[in-house]
Protein backbone atom coordinates (compact mmCIF):
# COMPACT_ATOMS: atom_id res chain seq x y z
CA UNK A 1 0.00 0.00 0.00
CA UNK A 2 2.67 2.22 0.69
CA UNK A 3 4.33 1.42 -2.28
CA UNK A 4 1.84 1.99 -4.54
CA UNK A 5 1.12 5.49 -2.36
CA UNK A 6 4.60 6.67 -3.01
CA UNK A 7 3.62 5.63 -6.72
CA UNK A 8 0.63 7.59 -7.46
CA UNK A 9 0.98 9.98 -4.66
CA UNK A 10 1.46 13.36 -7.38
CA UNK A 11 -1.75 12.05 -9.07
CA UNK A 12 -3.80 11.47 -5.65
CA UNK A 13 -2.93 15.07 -5.19
CA UNK A 14 -3.90 16.44 -8.41
CA UNK A 15 -6.97 14.25 -7.84
CA UNK A 16 -7.75 15.73 -4.07
CA UNK A 17 -6.85 19.61 -5.47
CA UNK A 18 -9.54 19.12 -8.79
CA UNK A 19 -12.48 17.77 -6.05
CA UNK A 20 -11.82 20.43 -3.55
CA UNK A 21 -11.87 23.23 -6.43
CA UNK A 22 -15.21 21.35 -8.09
CA UNK A 23 -17.18 21.19 -4.93
CA UNK A 24 -15.77 24.96 -3.54
CA UNK A 25 -17.06 26.40 -6.74
CA UNK A 26 -20.64 24.70 -6.60
CA UNK A 27 -20.69 25.29 -2.35
CA UNK A 28 -19.92 29.37 -3.66
CA UNK A 29 -22.28 29.37 -6.49
CA UNK A 30 -24.71 28.37 -4.15
CA UNK A 31 -24.42 30.61 -1.44
CA UNK A 32 -24.11 33.59 -3.90
CA UNK A 33 -26.88 32.12 -5.97
CA UNK A 34 -29.65 32.37 -2.71
CA UNK A 35 -30.68 35.75 -3.14
CA UNK A 36 -33.68 34.54 -0.80
CA UNK A 37 -35.92 37.20 -3.15
CA UNK A 38 -33.61 40.23 -2.89
CA UNK A 39 -32.13 40.01 -6.41
CA UNK A 40 -32.42 43.82 -6.83
CA UNK A 41 -29.91 43.66 -4.18
CA UNK A 42 -27.21 42.50 -6.71
CA UNK A 43 -25.97 45.67 -7.97
CA UNK A 44 -25.51 47.31 -4.07
CA UNK A 45 -23.92 44.37 -2.71
CA UNK A 46 -21.21 44.40 -5.62
CA UNK A 47 -20.36 48.16 -4.57
CA UNK A 48 -20.28 47.08 -1.26
CA UNK A 49 -17.91 44.18 -1.29
CA UNK A 50 -15.55 46.58 -3.69
CA UNK A 51 -14.69 48.34 -0.60
CA UNK A 52 -12.21 44.65 0.20
CA UNK A 53 -9.72 46.68 -2.46
CA UNK A 54 -8.91 48.78 0.78
CA UNK A 55 -6.80 45.81 2.19
CA UNK A 56 -6.39 43.63 -1.24
CA UNK A 57 -4.32 46.49 -2.85
CA UNK A 58 -1.56 46.72 -0.32
CA UNK A 59 -1.54 43.12 0.38
CA UNK A 60 -1.42 42.21 -3.63
CA UNK A 61 1.96 44.80 -3.29
CA UNK A 62 3.56 43.25 -0.10
CA UNK A 63 2.80 39.52 -1.73
CA UNK A 64 4.54 40.86 -5.06
CA UNK A 65 7.15 42.31 -3.22
CA UNK A 66 7.97 38.36 -1.78
CA UNK A 67 7.45 36.90 -4.73
CA UNK A 68 10.37 38.57 -6.27
CA UNK A 69 12.42 38.36 -3.18
CA UNK A 70 11.87 34.69 -3.25
CA UNK A 71 12.04 34.38 -6.78
CA UNK A 72 8.53 32.62 -6.34
CA UNK A 73 7.34 30.84 -9.51
CA UNK A 74 4.41 32.11 -10.75
CA UNK A 75 2.79 28.83 -10.84
CA UNK A 76 2.93 28.26 -7.51
CA UNK A 77 1.27 31.94 -7.03
CA UNK A 78 -1.24 31.24 -9.74
CA UNK A 79 -2.62 28.06 -8.08
CA UNK A 80 -2.69 29.37 -4.34
CA UNK A 81 -5.01 31.63 -5.85
CA UNK A 82 -7.23 29.52 -7.64
CA UNK A 83 -7.17 26.41 -4.78
CA UNK A 84 -7.69 29.21 -1.95
CA UNK A 85 -10.54 31.13 -3.44
CA UNK A 86 -12.61 27.44 -3.71
CA UNK A 87 -10.76 24.07 -2.20
CA UNK A 88 -10.60 26.41 1.03
CA UNK A 89 -14.20 26.23 1.43
CA UNK A 90 -14.65 22.70 0.59
CA UNK A 91 -12.47 21.64 3.43
CA UNK A 92 -13.30 24.03 5.31
CA UNK A 93 -17.20 22.83 4.91
CA UNK A 94 -15.96 19.19 6.16
CA UNK A 95 -14.23 20.48 8.60
CA UNK A 96 -16.71 22.28 10.56
CA UNK A 97 -19.05 19.66 9.93
CA UNK A 98 -16.57 16.79 12.09
CA UNK A 99 -15.99 20.34 14.56
CA UNK A 100 -19.69 20.72 14.83
CA UNK A 101 -20.33 16.83 15.82
CA UNK A 102 -17.34 16.62 18.13
CA UNK A 103 -18.97 19.87 20.47
CA UNK A 104 -23.05 18.75 19.49
CA UNK A 105 -22.58 14.95 19.85
CA UNK A 106 -19.83 14.05 21.63
CA UNK A 107 -18.69 16.75 24.45
CA UNK A 108 -22.98 17.51 24.43
CA UNK A 109 -22.18 21.45 24.96
CA UNK A 110 -24.82 23.71 26.47
CA UNK A 111 -26.87 26.44 23.66
CA UNK A 112 -25.28 29.38 25.82
CA UNK A 113 -21.32 27.86 25.44
CA UNK A 114 -22.10 27.21 21.29
CA UNK A 115 -23.79 30.45 21.20
CA UNK A 116 -20.60 32.58 23.20
CA UNK A 117 -18.03 30.67 22.00
CA UNK A 118 -18.74 28.33 18.68
CA UNK A 119 -17.02 30.43 16.76
CA UNK A 120 -13.72 30.29 18.69
CA UNK A 121 -13.64 26.54 19.51
CA UNK A 122 -14.89 25.36 15.96
CA UNK A 123 -13.27 27.91 13.11
CA UNK A 124 -9.87 27.85 14.27
CA UNK A 125 -9.39 24.10 13.91
CA UNK A 126 -11.79 23.46 10.58
CA UNK A 127 -10.42 26.80 9.08
CA UNK A 128 -6.52 26.49 9.57
CA UNK A 129 -6.61 22.78 8.85
CA UNK A 130 -8.24 22.86 5.58
CA UNK A 131 -6.51 25.76 4.52
CA UNK A 132 -3.13 24.38 6.08
CA UNK A 133 -4.47 21.19 3.54
CA UNK A 134 -4.19 23.96 0.74
CA UNK A 135 -1.10 25.37 1.09
CA UNK A 136 0.76 21.60 1.31
CA UNK A 137 -1.23 20.26 -1.87
CA UNK A 138 0.00 23.80 -3.55
CA UNK A 139 3.86 22.73 -2.71
CA UNK A 140 3.08 19.07 -3.19
CA UNK A 141 1.38 19.51 -7.17
CA UNK A 142 3.98 21.48 -7.98
CA UNK A 143 6.92 19.72 -5.89
CA UNK A 144 7.94 23.48 -4.57
CA UNK A 145 9.17 22.19 -0.95
CA UNK A 146 10.46 25.64 0.89
CA UNK A 147 10.14 27.39 3.45
CA UNK A 148 9.51 30.57 1.22
CA UNK A 149 6.93 29.03 -0.85
CA UNK A 150 5.13 27.96 2.07
CA UNK A 151 5.09 31.41 3.64
CA UNK A 152 3.57 33.40 0.22
CA UNK A 153 1.65 30.13 -0.34
CA UNK A 154 -0.15 30.62 2.86
CA UNK A 155 -0.10 34.33 2.37
CA UNK A 156 -2.04 34.35 -0.49
CA UNK A 157 -4.30 31.28 0.49
CA UNK A 158 -5.16 33.25 3.83
CA UNK A 159 -6.17 36.11 1.80
CA UNK A 160 -7.95 34.43 -0.59
CA UNK A 161 -10.51 32.84 1.61
CA UNK A 162 -10.32 36.11 3.84
CA UNK A 163 -11.86 38.03 0.90
CA UNK A 164 -14.54 35.62 0.34
CA UNK A 165 -15.46 35.14 4.01
CA UNK A 166 -16.03 39.04 3.86
CA UNK A 167 -17.95 38.56 0.89
CA UNK A 168 -19.94 35.75 2.20
CA UNK A 169 -20.73 37.70 5.95
CA UNK A 170 -22.21 40.90 3.80
CA UNK A 171 -23.51 38.50 1.30
CA UNK A 172 -26.10 37.12 4.77
CA UNK A 173 -26.83 40.36 6.23
CA UNK A 174 -27.94 41.80 2.88
CA UNK A 175 -29.65 38.74 1.72
CA UNK A 176 -30.68 37.05 4.57
CA UNK A 177 -30.68 39.50 7.26
CA UNK A 178 -31.77 42.50 5.43
CA UNK A 179 -29.73 44.27 7.17
CA UNK A 180 -27.01 46.93 5.85
CA UNK A 181 -23.84 45.29 4.61
CA UNK A 182 -21.62 48.53 5.06
CA UNK A 183 -20.90 47.86 9.04
CA UNK A 184 -20.07 44.42 8.44
CA UNK A 185 -17.65 45.53 5.52
CA UNK A 186 -16.25 48.23 7.57
CA UNK A 187 -15.49 45.64 10.21
CA UNK A 188 -14.23 43.15 8.47
CA UNK A 189 -11.39 45.97 6.57
CA UNK A 190 -10.75 47.26 10.08
CA UNK A 191 -9.15 43.96 11.37
CA UNK A 192 -7.68 42.97 7.88
CA UNK A 193 -4.57 43.99 8.51
CA UNK A 194 -3.65 40.91 10.78
CA UNK A 195 -6.41 38.08 10.51
CA UNK A 196 -6.65 34.91 8.02
CA UNK A 197 -3.35 35.58 5.91
CA UNK A 198 -1.40 35.92 9.13
CA UNK A 199 -3.13 32.91 10.37
CA UNK A 200 -2.59 30.82 7.40
CA UNK A 201 0.68 32.26 6.84
CA UNK A 202 2.19 30.36 10.55
CA UNK A 203 0.33 27.47 10.06
CA UNK A 204 1.83 27.05 5.85
CA UNK A 205 5.43 27.31 7.34
CA UNK A 206 4.84 25.14 10.46
CA UNK A 207 3.23 22.25 8.31
CA UNK A 208 5.64 22.39 5.67
CA UNK A 209 8.61 22.16 8.03
CA UNK A 210 7.20 19.27 9.09
CA UNK A 211 7.47 17.81 5.64
CA UNK A 212 11.43 19.32 4.43
CA UNK A 213 14.56 18.02 5.34
CA UNK A 214 16.90 20.09 7.01
CA UNK A 215 14.30 22.82 6.52
CA UNK A 216 16.64 25.02 9.34
CA UNK A 217 13.80 25.07 11.33
CA UNK A 218 13.31 22.92 14.41
CA UNK A 219 10.68 20.94 15.07
CA UNK A 220 9.93 23.14 18.67
CA UNK A 221 9.71 26.22 16.05
CA UNK A 222 7.74 24.76 13.69
CA UNK A 223 4.83 23.17 16.14
CA UNK A 224 4.79 26.92 17.75
CA UNK A 225 4.03 28.27 14.16
CA UNK A 226 1.14 25.51 14.38
CA UNK A 227 -0.22 26.27 17.66
CA UNK A 228 -0.36 30.05 17.28
CA UNK A 229 -2.24 29.70 14.00
CA UNK A 230 -4.96 28.22 15.96
CA UNK A 231 -4.35 29.99 19.16
CA UNK A 232 -4.59 33.52 17.22
CA UNK A 233 -7.43 32.66 15.33
CA UNK A 234 -9.29 31.51 18.57
CA UNK A 235 -8.83 34.62 20.72
CA UNK A 236 -9.86 36.36 16.74
CA UNK A 237 -12.74 34.59 17.06
CA UNK A 238 -13.55 34.74 20.80
CA UNK A 239 -15.68 37.08 22.81
CA UNK A 240 -12.61 38.79 23.88
CA UNK A 241 -12.23 40.64 20.86
CA UNK A 242 -14.01 43.84 21.40
CA UNK A 243 -12.89 47.60 22.28
CA UNK A 244 -8.98 48.01 22.93
CA UNK A 245 -8.47 44.06 22.89
CA UNK A 246 -9.17 44.05 18.92
CA UNK A 247 -6.22 46.50 18.81
CA UNK A 248 -3.94 44.31 21.35
CA UNK A 249 -5.02 40.91 18.85
CA UNK A 250 -3.76 42.32 15.76
CA UNK A 251 -0.49 43.74 17.01
CA UNK A 252 -0.01 40.19 18.36
CA UNK A 253 -1.04 38.43 15.40
CA UNK A 254 1.08 40.58 13.29
CA UNK A 255 4.23 40.52 15.43
CA UNK A 256 3.52 36.26 15.04
CA UNK A 257 3.70 36.78 11.84
CA UNK A 258 6.87 39.12 11.27
CA UNK A 259 8.64 36.17 13.59
CA UNK A 260 7.80 33.32 10.80
CA UNK A 261 8.81 36.27 8.40
CA UNK A 262 11.86 37.12 9.63
CA UNK A 263 12.78 33.06 9.88
CA UNK A 264 12.14 32.35 6.58
CA UNK A 265 13.40 34.96 5.67
CA UNK A 266 17.01 35.09 7.26
CA UNK A 267 17.81 30.83 5.89
CA UNK A 268 16.62 32.08 2.83
CA UNK A 269 19.22 34.54 2.16
CA UNK A 270 21.39 32.39 4.25
CA UNK A 271 21.29 29.63 1.88
CA UNK A 272 20.83 31.91 -1.84
CA UNK A 273 24.31 33.70 0.47
CA UNK A 274 26.25 29.47 0.44
CA UNK A 275 24.88 28.83 -2.50
CA UNK A 276 26.90 31.82 -4.76
CA UNK A 277 29.86 31.31 -2.35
Amino acid sequence: MKKLFTKYKSYFFILLATVGFFVGCQNLFETFGSPEGNEAKYPLFLLTISLVTIYMLPMLVFIRYLAKRYSISQSLINLSWLLGLTANFAFSEIGHEIVGYFWLHIIKADEQFLNDWGAAVSAPFAEEIAKGIVVLLVLAILSKWSLKNALVSGMIVGLSFQVIEDCIYVFNDMFKQNVDGFVTILERISQAGASHWTFTALFGVGAATLFIKNSGLSKIRSFLFLFASIFLHFLYNSPFNVGSVTLALMVLNFTCFLIAFKSVDSLTLSKESNSLA
